[in-house]
């Protein structure tokens, strides 16, 4: 019995060691996976992993299957080729998954893992701001977007210190030992920061939800009707100190919300407003404009890696040669998977998130409501699963998740 738990504890630090490095060294996971298949070869030769298979789980190869299919109809092959070995921890993350020991896995030693490397990457942020500022002396751009978070896109990198945020909370919430207030407020403060400094909109606008979320629940929970009323009346203050307290997210709102009402009064006349003001506010209604175009016109799909050649002959039509010639994504996951593979993989894809959010509701594991309400939520305006940051992340914590889960309740025995 010692035995096992020794190897159930080197797995779960060793998960805790690629998630860890995966923050500030992303291509370290590639290392980290050769060493968890052979960890895993070894345990399923000793009988202590067992097979266990997830439709769940199976869904994220479904996708992947369905990109293999889109090869079919590609006009670039070696770019499709490229493009499923980039995806391909779509298969390998759920096979490896399926290898599961009974007891359930740990999360104290993943979330400290979390919690140490964008600790790190944060620290390396700074420290990049600072050296940027030494040559440009402009503060607000050096600790700002790219020049900031300039390991992993801003966006995905806020996407990481949420959830980790979030499962700080979770040990804090369940008396995990060294997860006090002190832990809770200390992440939430560095979070809020990093937050500022990537000012991803869509981070920011998800953020304010949880927190929205978490004082409705917590005023509901401890307080009578009345402070629970008058703590309703005291949010906008929260909306109003991000709005005032930074320029950048001032100007990103505004510019917002006068690009959206421009193009709800008329959605043509992005073609010409990205000439005249090309923000990137425009350049991502211009994409989801001709990306709509493009699936509508071809429901089956486009191919495989036939992205950019698609979207580039729309553009050029409306005389945006310069954009073609960018080849810039929809800046929306959904659009993405649509033109590739399809509306059948449109639908596999939205059964991953159907499956996950029926998953949290019937362990009650709000966790895994707030993973997946992330990831759909940032699918709006990012192509997640387009970058290697955002794919992997989501993926191993999907399958981390799952067998968390499924293995609370599991009966199977490992020598059987």
């Amino acid at each position: 019995m010692n035995l096992q738990m020794t190897a159930e504890k080197s797995y779960e630090y060793l998960l805790a060691l690629a998630l860890a490095s995966f923050c500030f060294a992303p291509k370290s996971i590639s290392l980290f996976v050769m060493i968890l298949v052979l960890f895993t070869a070894i345990q399923v030769i000793r009988k202590k992993m067992k097979w266990v298979f997830s439709p769940v789980l199976f869904s994220f190869v479904l996708l992947y299957a369905a990109y293999a299919v889109g090869i079919l109809f590609t006009d670039h092959l070696g770019d499709a080729l490229g493009y499923l070995e980039k995806k391909l921890v779509l298969v390998l993350f759920p096979l490896l998954f399926s290898f599961r020991f009974e007891k359930r896995i740990d999360l104290r030693p993943i979330t400290w893992g979390l919690i140490v490397g964008t600790c790190v990457t944060t620290v390396l942020s700074v420290i990049h701001a600072i050296q940027v500022y030494q040559f440009t002396h402009d503060f607000n751009n050096s600790f700002g977007s790219t020049s900031y978070s300039y390991i992993h896109h801003p966006t995905y990198f806020a996407a990481i210190v949420t959830i980790t945020l979030l499962m700080v909370r979770e040990g804090f919430r369940n008396h995990w030992k060294g997860f006090n207030y002190w832990t809770l407020g200390g992440y939430f403060l560095l979070t809020c920061a990093n937050l500022l400094f990537c000012f991803s909109f869509a981070s920011l606008l998800f953020f304010f939800l949880i927190i929205v979320v978490s004082l409705i629940a917590f005023f509901y929970k401890k307080f009578s009707r009345r402070w629970f009323f008058l703590g309703l009346l005291l949010l906008p203050l929260i909306p109003m100190g991000a709005y005032y307290g930074n320029i950048h997210v001032q100007i990103e709102v505004d510019s917002t919300l006068k690009d959206f009402q421009a193009y709800i009064q008329n959605p043509d006349l992005v073609f010409e407003k990205v000439r005249s003001h090309p923000s990137g506010n425009q350049t991502r209604l211009l994409m989801w404009t001709v990306s709509t175009q493009e699936f509508l016109e071809h429901p089956m799909g486009s191919g495989t890696a036939n992205f950019d050649d698609k979207l580039g002959k729309r553009l050029t039509a409306h005389g945006l040669d310069d954009y073609a010639a960018l080849k810039y994504n929809p800046h929306n996951q959904f659009l993405q998977v649509a033109v590739e593979i399809g509306i059948f993989g449109l639908l596999i894809f939205l059964s991953i998130f159907v499956f996950y959010f029926g998953m949290a509701k019937r362990y009650r594991f709000g966790l895994l409501f707030w993973l997946t309400l992330n990831l759909a939520f940032n699918c709006l305006f990012e192509s997640m699963f387009q970058r290697q940051s955002g794919i992997v992340f989501y993926v191993l914590l999907f399958c981390l998740f799952t067998v968390y889960l499924q293995n609370k309740s599991s009966n199977f025995d490992p020598k059987s």
